[in-house]
């Protein structure tokens, strides 16, 4: 009984500390609102007012948004934190901060339930609390967190059901909401169940109810697919998929003019065909998530998906990660063979995907990693107190103080280097030129925003908290791209690139633009543009200069 409570304050005392990592300076740190977080929070408002989203369409599964069509359900999840805080970014970023935090339990709930060993357990709970792409993806709206966490509930409930039947179809319901909540659900989702079908094919294939909770998920996928392809989703699909994206045309012409061909024939489409350059760039792909230049030194290309000079993985997981691996490789066949299988097919939908790298996409693979890490600890630890003719507590002192320090650069980095080198990458801001704005913008005949930093519409939605019901009486979606528009016009603003030798000259007229748009030195000499504000981006380079012209001196 004493050793259990001690878990149980061990187990709180991770909780509380994985908590803290993901609310501490929540509203300031990520600097700013994705478009993404700004869009789903000011559905989430519209929902809670007109029960439509900024388009008017009546509870939607997915939200057309800018064109993206994304699943909605973040935007369900966000809605009762709007209506306590009000349309704030604590309010958008929450659910994801719970999903992260209920992710260090569920961790430490499948260890146990697998191996039956509370001290593992807690390790491995330990890990996903200081998880550097937990922490990351925890602390902003982002919806393939939460995805993440009902894959790993889903994976729990599915492993208890194998003893207590009745939870397959709660382990479905949870796979069945991920598939809602994030697109790359809708490729890693029937990976997983595919591989737990595979695996424990033998416990499950005479259970009744594991068949009503098959039936179920495969009803979820039908009606999923379908809604992608009846809501015009499907040309998002079509340009973000790698297989959309052949070789340049003249690496063709060069491999023809190299075998003196005019046209391709079988010779060359079986030594030089497209199939050939999917394959080994696909294989490319997916290895590219196993590098140490990810892992450990850069992370993803996208300063919205890393921090300044480190990986996906903390340093220590140079040590504990092969020894993870060596502890689990002799333990019991189907405990090693899920994990694994969750290590190795993680990363699948990111690979399928446009972008070279992007570990939003890849998420699924930080529950594998901290697997990894907290059965590396553990056998760590024991291994060395074994050989160290000294108590385990001391091993145990030295091993944390080197991973506390660790800790500590990534804090250092996220906290005080990503604000200031990002700030601009995560589109800060937008919120400071709106609070200069004033909120009554009638008394100027036009006023014009700059669209150069993207989506400057939905920014002005939702720090306006423009009244849903006027907005959708006006929305209108400009497709710019196959899988991405914008809306140019709310009232008598225009969200447009500015052209300053033109729009300078026009009267009672308010301008929010970039410094490459609207030019210091034009703006001293000009006689009818007066500077009200100009913000800068926290490493002091202007973000916005706002201009009033026509106006008597």
């Amino acid at each position: 009984m004493k050793s259990l409570k001690s878990e149980l304050i061990i187990l709180i005392l991770i909780v509380l500390v994985g908590l803290f990592l993901r609310v501490y300076k929540l509203d300031t740190v990520p600097p700013g609102l994705t478009w993404d977080e700004a869009a789903l929070g000011y559905n989430a408002y519209s929902l809670s007012q007109t029960l439509r989203d900024e388009y008017g369409n009546f509870l939607p599964m997915t939200l057309k948004s800018f064109g993206d069509y994304k699943p909605a359900l973040y935007a369900y999840l966000v809605i009762p934190f709007i209506s306590v805080l009000g349309l704030t970014e604590i309010a958008v970023r929450l659910p994801s901060v719970l999903a992260g935090t209920g992710l260090i339990i569920i961790t430490f709930l499948l260890i146990n339930l697998i191996f039956k060993n509370k001290w593992l357990s807690l390790s491995t709970a330990f890990f996903t609390a200081i998880s550097p792409l937990s922490i990351q993806f925890s602390r902003a709206g982002w919806e393939s967190n939460v995805a993440l966490f009902l894959n790993a509930l889903g994976l729990y409930l599915f492993l208890k059901a194998l003893k207590k039947p009745g939870y397959f179809i709660f382990s479905a319901i949870s796979f069945s909401l991920s598939l809602i909540c994030y697109q790359s659900s809708k490729i890693y989702v029937p990976i997983i169940i595919f591989g737990l079908f595979l695996f424990f094919r033998k416990e499950i294939v005479y259970s009744k109810k594991f068949i009503t909770a098959l039936i179920f998920m495969v009803f979820s996928l039908a009606l999923v697919f379908t809604t992608t392809f009846i809501f015009g989703q499907s040309d998002r699909l079509a340009a973000q998929n790698y297989f959309a994206y052949a070789r340049p045309e003249e690496r063709v012409r060069q491999i023809l003019a190299e075998h003196d061909l005019q046209t391709s024939n079988p010779p060359f489409e079986i030594l030089h065909g497209e199939w050939w350059s999917f394959l080994s760039g696909t294989f490319e792909r997916y290895l590219t998530y196993f590098s140490p230049d990810i892992l450990f030194v850069k992370g993803d290309y996208s300063p919205r998906h890393s921090v300044p000079d480190l990986g996906i993985i903390n340093f220590y997981g140079l040590i504990l990660i092969p020894f993870g691996f060596y502890f689990l490789w002799r333990r019991n066949e189907s405990a090693r063979k899920i994990i694994f299988y969750l290590l190795f097919t993680a990363t699948i939908p990111a690979v399928l995907s446009r972008d070279l790298v992007s570990m939003v996409r890849a998420l699924n693979i930080v529950l594998p990693l901290v697997i990894l890490e907290g059965f590396g600890l553990y056998f760590l630890i024991n291994k060395l107190a074994e050989v160290i003719p000294v108590k385990k507590a001391i091993v145990s002192f030295f091993v944390f103080l080197l991973i506390s320090l660790n800790v500590i650069m990534f804090i250092d980095s996220y906290f005080v280097h990503l604000p200031k080198e990002y700030s601009a990458d995560w589109l800060y801001g937008y919120k400071q030129a709106l609070e200069d704005v004033p909120d009554d913008l009638s008394k100027y005949d036009r006023v014009i925003f700059s669209d150069q930093y993207g989506q400057p519409y939905i920014y002005y939605l939702f720090y306006k908290k423009y009244s849903p019901e006027k907005f959708q009486n006006q929305a209108v979606l400009e497709q710019k791209t196959v899988d991405v528009g914008t809306v140019r016009r709310i009232d008598n603003i225009e969200f447009r690139p500015i052209n300053w030798p033109s729009d300078r000259g026009l009267e009672n007229t308010l301008l929010i633009g970039t410094e490459t748009e609207i030019p210091e030195p034009d703006i001293v000499t000009e006689n009818k543009s007066k500077k009200l504000t100009e913000i800068k981006f926290l490493n002091n380079k202007p973000a916005f200069k706002i201009i009033e012209n026509g106006y008597d001196e």
